[in-house]
């Protein structure tokens, strides 16, 4: 059976035969336009950049499993005092046992209280499902498993088995609007490899002065491009367009295009409105999370701003400062606590908060072990996801026993139980990809039995 987007595309095939070029076209906006059809949805990812030692943040608090996680966890062990018991539905019947957030999560346990966020555990890189023995003799571990830089590609291009030339998101852009979107991909958090490699390049944001009538972005918008200096600039480009020099020439298109988007873009935030809540963080690298939510808080106001708006937007936000080799940065914590719960709000003040699903993704989680003063890379880890459109208050995956010689560990290193295509994957479907589509955003999605975890409503 033909999927709506294939059917689409024969048409468009048909119509060019018995049609003008200018009646294709205008006949294939139409067309895209009616394969995103019902409500707005967006897609909020959060990168908890370095690795986030969630092993800290959710934590067993029944007496025999607590002893063992103390056990392990040694100096940097959460106290029992010092945490948050809450109970989850355990729709899944995977996850018995009791468990507990740290003190300062307040603002994320009563999201979770409130059937607004659910935890996604032990998820990670995986080439398929592997056992403790599997790994041990090395067997369908992922390359480069502790580093960085590579954990983290392999989460953003949504596949821990192959190399791809493209980020997931970037496949996603290319498979909903193939006549290109270029409002589709939008990061506040900088360039990432999630969403590279579409047919339209990541609309980037990083500091707005929103004025009436006006946007003024440092390296964005008309301070860089518009007005005289901007005309200036494009009579130049205009010239290079046709070129000998094929890369002069890619290029000189490329700058038209941005240099035209900003004015296109000059009136984007006309009509914005105004948010409470969003704090700077303490410590924190580069942009903090709170201005990066409140920022795309404000985007979200004027979503329907953005020329010829096609209904699905991606978004990523990177949080800075999670490799804990020394510290468990409880400081991180309760900021992400605090900043998620404003941009719920922020989203509830709109009305939008069952059409946008903010998740969280990490490089990887922490040895379970400590270094003396922090941890060390680790593998599996826990996330959270959070929205109207959740299934809050419970968790979702298996949960990992914390312990010495665990049976879900490689040494002192949890094995994931989830792979990041099944957590992903979920939230992408709810989105609207369909089945075929899912294996072309995941190509190693088919590799793994669960393909939806469930804890997205349907719609």
């Amino acid at each position: 059976m033909k999927t709506r987007r294939e059917f689409i595309k024969k048409s468009i095939s048909s119509i060019a035969v018995a049609s003008p070029l200018m009646g294709v076209l205008s006949s294939l906006e139409n067309l895209e336009a009616a394969e995103v059809a019902g409500d707005y949805k967006a897609i909020v990812c959060v990168l908890l950049e370095g690795g986030c030692d969630s092993f800290n943040m959710i934590v067993p608090r029944e007496d025999s499993s607590y002893s063992e996680y103390k056990a392990i966890r040694g100096n940097i062990a959460v106290k029992k005092e010092d945490l948050l018991p809450f109970t989850h539905t355990n729709e899944n019947l995977q996850n018995p046992l009791l468990y507990a957030m740290r003190n300062n999560m307040t603002q994320m346990k009563q999201l979770f209280d409130d059937k607004k966020l659910s935890i996604i555990a032990n998820v990670g890189t995986l080439v398929k499902p592997v056992t403790q023995n599997d790994v041990e003799n090395g067997i369908n571990i992922p390359s480069q498993l502790f580093s960085h830089n590579t954990q983290r590609a392999q989460w953003m291009m949504g596949n821990a088995k192959d190399i791809q030339k493209n980020g997931w998101a970037g496949r996603a852009a290319d498979l909903f609007y193939p006549n290109a979107n270029p409002y589709f991909n939008i990061t506040v958090g900088g360039n990432n490899i999630m969403q590279s490699g579409g047919n339209s390049e990541t609309l980037g944001f990083k500091k707005a002065f929103i004025s009436p009538n006006t946007m003024e972005y440092y390296g964005f918008g008309p301070k860089s491009g518009g007005g005289e200096l901007g005309s200036v600039y494009e009579d130049i480009y205009k010239q290079q367009e046709n070129s000998k020099h094929k890369l002069l020439t890619t290029f000189a298109k490329k700058r038209i295009t941005k240099l035209n988007q900003q004015i296109t873009l000059k009136n984007l935030f006309n009509g914005v409105q105004s948010f409470t809540g969003f704090t700077k963080g303490v410590h924190e690298t580069g942009v903090p999370l709170g201005e990066q939510l409140e920022l795309l808080a404000k985007l979200l106001s004027v979503k329907d701003n953005f020329p010829g708006q096609k209904k699905r937007q991606i978004f990523f936000v990177n949080h800075h400062g999670w490799d804990t080799h020394n510290s468990d940065n409880t400081h991180q914590v309760n900021y992400l606590s605090n900043s998620l719960s404003a941009f719920n709000a922020a989203l509830e003040k709109m009305g939008i908060e069952n059409n946008v699903t903010t998740f969280t993704i990490s490089d990887f989680g922490r040895a379970l072990t400590t270094n003396g003063s922090g941890t060390d890379h680790g593998w599996g880890g826990h996330a959270f996801v959070m929205g109207g459109a959740v299934k809050g208050g419970d968790i979702f995956g298996k949960m990992p026993e914390i312990k010495k010689d665990s049976p879900d560990a490689w040494s002192d290193r949890i094995i994931p139980s989830t792979s990041i295509e099944s957590y992903m994957g979920t939230i992408v479907k709810w989105f609207g990809a369909n089945e075929n589509e899912l294996d072309t955003i995941f190509p190693n999605l088919k590799a793994f039995s669960q393909r939806d975890m469930g804890f997205m409503k349907s719609t």
